[in-house]
């Protein structure tokens, strides 16, 4: 089989394109392929014949033809249509603005899938920016094909980008666990601009919306969200920090006490915050010898324990009841770090009463936050917000990400 009819079977030319040509540079270890257009042309964007304007030079990278790059190179027309005027033909390899053909996008995008951003740029033997547009093209045609659909249950959480308090917002499906939109910033400005582009239908399809006690995120979807403050649920797992933050704060302030022998206070903290159902029996011995022997530590993990329990109530009545229990002994506790909290969770109560009625928690959405965070480890650091963004959707929004254009 000669070179040109090697190469038209191999990478799919046909009519109204034709292989005129084929080059081989064994010191540059690459192959050069000439395609020509012949025959009539049509418009690429209403379809209808036309007639041909001029020619442009393109070229194209292809996959690795053996250990030799290949490129496609073409005298692409240009039409002069009566309705558009002068357009550019469509190729059947590569999309509109690219510099690689369909299925070597692909192929970026399967490894981008894999491994991080400079394996992929080393293997596929292209510049981070060349790997970046086609992460951009591929996150740009997976928004645009997404489907209008009616989200039940709504995480919303935010993510540390840098320092200085740069944020985002994550707004994510806890049903399906994928990322729906993303936000610069953490102000209710922000997360409003994520409800102005729903529908009503979508909107009123809303069952529940898990988050953290972020005044700005409860004022928005309050203001936007129908019936919203019925459907905010108080994540529980914030809360548990909330709980475990007020024990470690009063762990930290005996330490610093020069009247307590705070020996044995010493690499405790994990110790106190860990869940008991997680402890070997040997560490539940050690954190009851622990409690016993500093009381208010005793006092300060029965608390976090005791609020706990609120979650397993069928009925919010008992869990009301429970709960004023617990507020009463949390502000009687002497323990300043309890009685702050127990004031806050108390004018906060109604949407933390709601999970017993929408049991919604954020665990989809903190999962989330640790992919993110892998991300971020795997690029070594995103300089660029755009970036970071894009890296989010691409690997979290479960997006329909290939070319449109498989042919070659």
């Amino acid at each position: 089989m000669r070179d040109i009819e090697l190469y038209t079977t191999v990478l799919g030319i046909g009519p109204p394109w034709k292989v005129s040509d084929a080059n081989l540079d064994a010191a540059q270890q690459m192959v050069e392929v000439l395609v020509t257009h012949e025959g009539p042309a049509t418009c690429p964007v209403c379809g209808e014949a036309a007639g041909k304007y001029d020619t442009r030079s393109r070229r194209w990278r292809h996959l690795d033809f053996c250990q030799y790059q290949l490129f496609i190179t073409a005298e692409v027309p240009r039409i002069d249509c009566e309705m558009h005027g002068v357009k550019q033909i469509a190729v059947p390899w590569a999309e509109e603005r690219s510099g690689f053909t369909a299925l070597f996008e692909q192929c970026v995008i399967a490894w981008l899938r894999e491994l991080s951003f400079e394996a992929v740029v080393r293997r596929m033997r292209i510049s981070w920016d060349e790997v970046d547009g086609i992460m951009m093209r591929a996150v740009a045609r997976g928004m645009a094909r997404r489907q209008k659909r009616v989200v039940r249950f709504i995480g919303i959480d935010e993510k540390s980008i840098r320092k200085r308090h740069k944020y985002f917002t994550i707004v994510s499906d806890l049903e399906s666990q994928e990322v729906l939109w993303i936000g610069r910033a953490r102000k209710r400005e922000t997360i409003d601009a994520f409800w102005k582009q729903l529908t009503q239908e979508q909107l009123a399809g809303i069952e529940g919306i898990a988050m953290d006690m972020w005044g700005p995120y409860f004022d928005s979807v309050v203001a936007n969200v129908p019936d919203g403050k019925s459907k905010i649920v108080f994540d529980k797992y914030h809360i548990a920090k909330y709980l475990s933050e007020a024990l470690d704060k009063t762990r930290k302030r005996m330490s610093a006490d020069p009247s307590l022998d705070r020996t044995a206070l010493k690499g405790r903290r994990w110790l106190l915050l860990r869940n008991p159902r997680n402890m070997s029996h040997a560490q539940k011995l050690a954190s009851h010898s622990l409690r016993e022997e500093y009381a208010e530590l005793g006092r300060g993990w029965s608390l976090v324990q005791a609020f706990k329990k609120l979650w397993e109530f069928d009925s919010e009545a008992w869990a009301l009841k429970h709960f004023k229990r617990w507020y009463f002994w949390a502000t009687h506790s002497r323990l300043l770090p309890f009685i702050k909290l127990a004031k806050m969770l108390k004018s906060h109560l109604a949407n933390i009463l709601t999970y017993l009625r929408i049991p919604i928690t954020n665990a989809a959405a903190e999962g989330l936050n640790s992919k993110i965070q892998l991300i971020k480890y795997r690029a070594r650091g995103y300089r660029n917000a755009d970036r970071f963004e894009r890296a989010i959707y691409f690997h979290l929004g479960k997006l329909d990400l290939s070319p449109t254009h498989t042919k070659v």
